[in-house]
């Protein structure tokens, strides 16, 4: 008796399935790659064609393929934890500081997924039936793409926003020289002058009022230059500063808290700008390795001196075993500072750093 002919799902074996084309796309990997590069190469993309950009864009690339060969495999793309974040958004920002400009980003996106289109295609090619599955690698292959330009953009424009924030202080700073030294000068010479030649001189109400007049000018003078070098309530802005930094990181998992107190507004805005630098790179450790649900950050001024600490229920680590450079910049900075920073972790166990430091010119000065 002849046995009955079995339905296409019964030909085909796993070996056709989703886990047989990723097998298949994981064995043309480096072949993928290579072509991608020679695509970019061919395109005049700057991203193929310079040798220290090509190498995160490979990165990238490898992750993509990543999350492709995860979607074949499991359903699903591989997770996007806050480190990728990260790493993706500081690309955003090394991408201007290489001259190379977003839209070439944009373009090596679109490349990268008709190359790796095609290379699914062929591999397709003579497995009848694999359309669904191919369909399945080519929605996972675009998402991924554009999860990783959205946070190279999200980058780029935090970079930016750094520079603007930069060029607008050095500006007012430049400004409120050349208030000082001209007008301020020039009006202290004036005073001067018209003292000398009372000295010889019958009193004259209207020398007075030239005097007074003089002073007046002197006194808006140096109004307008501490008004230019210091930044309208610097507690605000650098409670707005922080809030903007993790409004703009996104991260939809982690609950952020800050408290800023300075009854007396005693905080000087340089010391404002240090305290923001060395309070977000904390946030960004956090972020990229504490694997936290929660960040609280508190800034207290009082009795002459400012209180910062970063307190965040991740999991923890050994401060002896991990000095990265963000850690010894944060210490360095401290230490300018004429302060201190400490940190106590261990594995499982949050993270707290703790900062001290003096708000007077005199006792940071002598740290310099």
């Amino acid at each position: 008796m002849d046995r009955p002919l079995r339905g296409d799902s019964e030909r085909r074996g796993p070996e056709d399935g989703a886990a047989a084309l990723a097998e298949r796309l994981q064995a043309i990997r480096p072949e993928l790659l290579d072509s991608y590069r020679q695509a970019l190469v061919e395109q005049g993309n700057p991203l193929g064609t310079n040798p220290e950009a090509w190498l995160t864009c490979h990165e990238q690339a490898e992750h993509v393929v990543a999350d492709c060969l995860a979607t074949l495999r499991h359903g699903g793309e591989s997770p996007f934890d806050a480190g990728l974040v990260l790493k993706t958004r500081r690309l955003g920002g090394a991408r201007i500081s290489q001259g190379i400009a977003p839209i070439h980003s944009v373009r090596a996106g679109s490349l990268l997924f008709q190359v790796t289109m095609d290379h699914l295609s062929r591999i397709c090619a003579d497995r009848p039936g694999s359309e669904r599955h191919l369909i399945q690698a080519l929605l996972g292959l675009q998402s991924s793409i554009i999860r990783r330009l959205e946070q190279g953009a999200i980058g780029h424009d935090l970079f930016l926003l750094d520079v603007v924030r930069d060029a607008a202080q050095q500006g007012r700073n430049s400004m409120a020289r050349e208030i000082h030294d001209r007008i301020g000068g020039a009006a202290s010479v004036a005073l001067r002058q018209l003292e000398l030649y009372e000295l010889s001189q019958q009193p004259d109400s209207r020398l007075t009022a030239l005097k007074q007049a003089i002073r007046e000018t002197q006194h808006i003078t140096r109004d307008l230059v501490t008004e230019l070098r210091n930044r309208a309530d610097t507690t605000r802005s650098l409670q707005v500063a922080l809030s903007s930094f993790v409004t703009a990181m996104a991260l939809d998992k982690t609950t952020v808290e800050i408290r800023v107190e300075d009854p007396g507004d005693h905080m000087p805005p340089g010391l404002a700008d240090d305290l923001y630098l060395m309070l977000r790179e904390c946030l960004r450790n956090a972020f990229a390795h504490a694997s936290a649900t929660r960040i609280d950050i508190a800034v207290v001024i009082e009795d002459g001196l400012i209180r910062a600490s970063v307190h965040d229920n991740g999991i923890g680590f050994d401060p002896e075993r991990r000095r990265g450079h963000g850690l010894a910049s944060m210490v360095e900075r401290a230490r300018l500072l004429g302060g201190q920073l400490e940190i106590n972790s261990s594995p499982g166990e949050g993270t707290v750093v703790d900062l001290i430091a003096p708000i007077d010119k005199e006792n940071r000065a002598r740290h310099e």
